[in-house]
């Protein structure tokens, strides 16, 4: 008799553990979860998230992330993988160059490159500690060229010790509610550096709109420095390849890379309706890294048009 009781209560659990799995069953596919049945969408609730046929239930991009946003209202266009935290390399110098510009850095001031600033990667190649130049060239350099040691020496001219500009950069992050932001370091050299792309989508609308001179710089296919007592001439070429080939077709970019990050890239244009802004991260090719990040930004053109008519 107990063993018959035994058998009835083991086929019971059966059956009710098979209802619920009917009743809620998940089908994973890569990295992105699709979700049949009633179940709340992991996203968050109040970043507008489009979803639907737009939407991928598996992955689509080369890059290891994706994200439009409409920069004015936060609003996701078109999202893949957008909330993972992921190195942005020179992406970085965004906040970095906000930050400076909070702290009412003199643009007109000449001043030098210090050795120690020369680090791996691009550099403004001026002799250290000797050739002079403006301020507002550094900036440039920075955004326009992505140039290390013009980021570093722009940090320094805050007045702030290396620290306390990295704090003042994770304090920005707050301020503007973009919680997956982290930072180690000014130029983007530290893998270290992480966020989403849906943040550093909104991060980057946020500098565009905001400092117009970090818009200006982003929009230069390249820029003419001359050293203030030597005299010699350096032209700064942005080192996005998108400026040679689809030039007019976005207002502003800024690139990334490290071997930890892969290619990033960051593209924003301006539209009747507000600024769209395009991020992809972690591409393992700068071919792809531009024509994803193009692709993107005119796809969520074509929807940002199309939810406004």
């Amino acid at each position: 008799m107990r063993f018959t009781t035994i058998i009835k209560w083991l086929v019971a659990v059966l059956f009710v553990a098979a209802v619920v799995w009917f009743s809620q069953r998940i089908v994973y596919s890569g990295e992105q979860k699709v979700v049949f049945g009633n179940v709340p969408s992991p996203l968050p609730s109040d970043a507008g998230i489009v979803l639907g046929e737009e939407q991928p239930e598996t992955k689509t991009l080369h890059a290891k992330a994706g994200v439009v946003v409409n920069a004015d209202t936060g609003k996701v266009l078109y999202a893949e993988n957008a909330f993972e935290e992921l190195p942005m390399a020179s992406i970085t110098k965004l906040m970095s160059s906000m930050v400076a510009l909070d702290n009412k850095i003199d643009l007109r001031k000449v001043v030098t490159i210090p050795p120690d600033d020369y680090t791996i990667g691009g550099n403004l190649r001026i002799v250290a500690g000797r050739e002079t130049v403006m301020v507002k060239d550094l900036f440039y350099a920075s955004i326009t060229g992505s140039a290390n040691n013009a980021a570093l020496t722009i940090a320094k001219l805050t007045n702030l010790t290396a620290e306390d500009f990295v704090a003042a950069m994770n304090r920005k992050s707050v301020e503007l509610k973009l919680e997956s932001l982290h930072f180690q370091e000014a130029s983007g050299l530290s893998p270290q550096n992480t966020g989403s792309a849906y943040d550093i989508a909104q991060m980057a609308g946020y500098a565009f709109s905001h400092y117009p001179l970090i818009l200006d710089a982003a929009s230069q296919k390249q820029y003419e420095i001359i050293t203030q007592n030597t005299k010699r001439q350096h032209l700064i070429k942005n080192p996005d390849g998108l400026f040679e080939s689809s030039f007019g077709q976005f207002a502003a970019s800024k690139t990334g890379y490290l071997d930890e990050a892969l290619y990033c890239l960051v593209l924003a244009k301006k539209t009747p309706g507000g600024m769209i802004v395009a991020v992809t991260l972690g591409n393992p090719s700068k071919e792809d890294s531009e024509n994803e990040t193009m692709q993107l930004l005119q796809k969520g053109e074509r929807m940002f048009i199309g939810a406004n008519h």
